[in-house]
């Protein structure tokens, strides 16, 4: 959570009538106006360090709303969690289908290249009993490689939690509270590995300096190939369990 913030939002036009919308952020620790892209929200993020640059912000963004628009219009189509939805489970397609009968979520691959991923119970449970199920898989392989990576560091964490964040695939507190996006269990797992030994390096170095990369580098060697993959494909992921 940002020490301080509030926002509103507001809608540009770019030269082609597209409706962009903008999401105004106040953060207190912002140094100056700035523009980013939330691919999870769908929407371009104009920030101000106080409410007095607020339209400065607007501004900023407005100068740029082509590149916005663009950059909006080229983020992956929304999958929704239904029957019949392709859905990557540790890096491998899914298809999602409803099961008539069981208790648990259960994969089959018997049924040819692409296994099924069968969700049981009431139909209109559909959606939250997947992403429980995913949410939970996430926990499990969190829980496996940051034990992994806080005994390699001879760290000790103080609690593992997995979140729907927006802007962060994972963040680390003072106290050694660590965060995670579920979402990266959709990932193939060195994604998931990378994101995991990077919090818990955070533990010993609560910041980005070469120390820290070091820690890093200790838990993970291949650390940039998977941060380039998050950085080239998490928008995809962004996409999956969205309305």
């Amino acid at each position: 959570m940002l020490a301080s913030e509030a926002h509103h939002r507001v809608f540009l036009l770019s030269k082609t009538g597209v409706s962009v919308p903008i999401r105004v952020h106040i953060d207190k620790r912002a140094r100056r106006v700035s523009v980013r892209i939330d691919p999870m929200a769908r929407e371009a993020v104009a920030t101000a360090p106080s409410h007095r640059f607020a339209l400065e912000a607007i501004s900023f963004a407005s100068e740029r709303v082509e590149w916005i628009a663009d950059r909006l219009g080229a983020l992956p189509p929304p999958v929704v969690f239904k029957p019949g939805a392709y859905i990557p489970l540790r890096g491998v397609i899914h298809r999602l289908k409803h099961a008539e009968t069981g208790r648990t979520v259960r994969i089959d691959k018997s049924a040819g290249p692409t296994p099924l991923l069968l969700i049981p119970g009431p139909r209109e449970s559909f959606r939250d009993k997947t992403r429980g199920f995913f949410r939970a898989a996430a926990r499990t392989d969190f829980a496996e490689r940051v034990a992994i990576h806080a005994e390699t560091l001879k760290v000790t964490p103080r609690s593992i939690s997995i979140k729907d964040t927006r802007s962060r695939w994972g963040s680390c507190s003072s106290e050694g509270r660590l965060n995670f996006s579920w979402r990266l269990v959709c990932a193939p797992p060195f994604a998931l590995d990378y994101v995991a030994a990077h919090e818990v390096a955070h533990i010993k170095e609560m910041n980005h300096s070469s120390r820290f990369w070091k820690q890093v580098e200790r838990c993970y060697p291949d650390w940039q190939a998977a941060r380039t993959w998050l950085h080239e494909r998490g928008s995809a992921l962004h996409a999956i369990g969205d309305e």
